[in-house]
């Protein structure tokens, strides 16, 4: 295992690798982009289609009810999708076995390589008996992920899933050919959980790009104005877009919208975002007495996302833990919008090093508020807003992920993991 990348090589160079055969594996599908997992998958496969590599997905259903193989017109290939219940214990991992047992038999002399993007379903394929060359990259690990949910309501049985996901994790990194993260905590936690060597998993950081409007004229800076008086927003607008779980900290926020009333009643918060705390979150907001101040909008179409994320005057990530790398960071900065993020995980390493960006002094809703009043009082120029959209698209940019990636797959390609 193992990679060192080839900073001499342009990404151009791959257009010219027109043989080789991809199974990209995934736990989520790439037939629409709902959050950083789906966006990742996106720019991986449009990657590896630009280069010349025929590509086929291989993941699982998202609902049970969903087709098991579709059509991704915007790459003109296949996603095969495992039928799966949704069960999240030993029920929904043996029904992946199963399936892949029976799909690798027809399927397994179709590909050279193989890129995992999450673990689930590369479990199934490696019990299947999957032995090609792998690139395995990690955003964050389920068992973690699943530890926080139930942080609350933990009970044996969680904690006995918690093990048994750990160990599936395990084998699943710790028999890939080449890894690859999004940063040095998720490198770290690598070596930390599963001893694999931090030189054996390279970092390879992820970038943003601005989405284009349905009548196909790109959203400016200088627009947003305009869009601010579209969405009826006439003074300061903190946001935020987040999974409303235990770990991202979206209490946090609420609670930092009480104290910042006390000076800055005029201060609009909008939570984009749906989750299974929606309903504790605003009781939260009402027993504040911040419900007048806090808009749910639940989740929303992209363009609408996109809008916001230029219309906002400060983006917070209010981040409990595990922040594998922070994707929306990049997506408030392509906008210009400044971000104001929690000190812990990857957003030490992320967030600082764009211009304009803030970190709290702490993990607390006095520390956010803080920050929050401060920039609400110095509001960003339309010249120091397309400041940070520069700093973020000059140190952040696909071509660069693009070219690290591509050549991790191409050393398994050419066999040389």
């Amino acid at each position: 295992m193992g990679f060192v990348a080839d900073e001499q090589m342009d990404a151009t160079a791959w257009v010219e690798i027109l043989s080789k055969r991809v199974l990209m594996v995934t736990d989520v599908s790439a037939e629409t982009v709902h959050g950083g997992a789906e966006r990742m998958l996106y720019h991986h496969l449009r990657a590896l289609v630009d280069a010349g590599y025929e590509v086929t997905v291989l993941t699982r259903q998202p609902t049970p009810d969903a087709e098991v193989c579709i059509e991704l017109p915007q790459f003109g290939i296949q996603e095969f999708r495992f039928p799966f219940s949704g069960d999240k214990g030993y029920k929904g991992l043996k029904e992946l076995k199963s399936a892949a047992k029976q799909w690798w038999k027809h399927h397994q002399d179709e590909f050279d390589v193989v890129v995992s993007e999450q673990p689930f379903v590369m479990w199934a394929l490696l019990k299947a008996g999957c032995k090609l060359p792998r690139l395995q990259v990690c955003f964050s690990f389920a068992f973690e992920e699943y530890e926080t949910r139930h942080a609350l309501d933990m009970t044996w049985k969680h904690k006995l899933a918690i093990t048994a996901m750990r160990k599936l994790e395990a084998k699943v990194y710790q028999s890939a050919d080449n890894l690859m993260g999004l940063s040095k905590f998720t490198q770290d936690r690598m070596t930390h959980f599963f001893g694999v060597p931090r030189q054996e998993c390279a970092i390879n950081p992820a970038a943003a790009d601005k989405v284009e409007s349905k009548e196909g004229q790109g959203l400016k800076i200088e627009q947003r104005d305009t869009i601010r008086e579209e969405l009826g927003w006439n003074k300061p607008v903190v946001t935020t877009l987040r999974n409303l779980v235990p770990r991202t900290g979206v209490d946090l926020l609420i609670q930092a919208a009480a104290i910042v009333k006390k000076t800055r009643p005029d201060v609009k918060f909008v939570i984009m975002g749906d989750g299974v705390l929606k309903d504790a979150m605003q009781k939260l907001a009402a027993d504040l007495g911040v419900s007048d101040m806090i808009e749910f909008v639940g989740f929303l179409p992209e363009e609408d996302v996109q809008k916001r994320l230029l219309a906002t005057d400060v983006f917070v990530l209010p981040t409990r833990g595990l922040e594998g790398f922070g994707l929306v960071t990049l997506e408030a900065n392509a906008w210009g919008t400044p971000v104001l993020a929690t000190p812990i995980s990857a957003n030490k390493e992320l967030v600082p090093t764009i211009i304009h960006n803030q970190l709290a002094d702490n993990v607390s809703p006095l520390a956010l508020a803080e920050k929050i009043i401060w920039m609400a009082d110095n509001p960003l120029g339309q010249e120091q807003r397309l400041r940070t959209q520069h700093d973020a698209f000059r140190q952040y940019n696909w071509q660069k992920h693009d070219q690290i990636f591509l050549q991790m797959v191409e050393s398994l390609a050419e066999g040389g993991a």
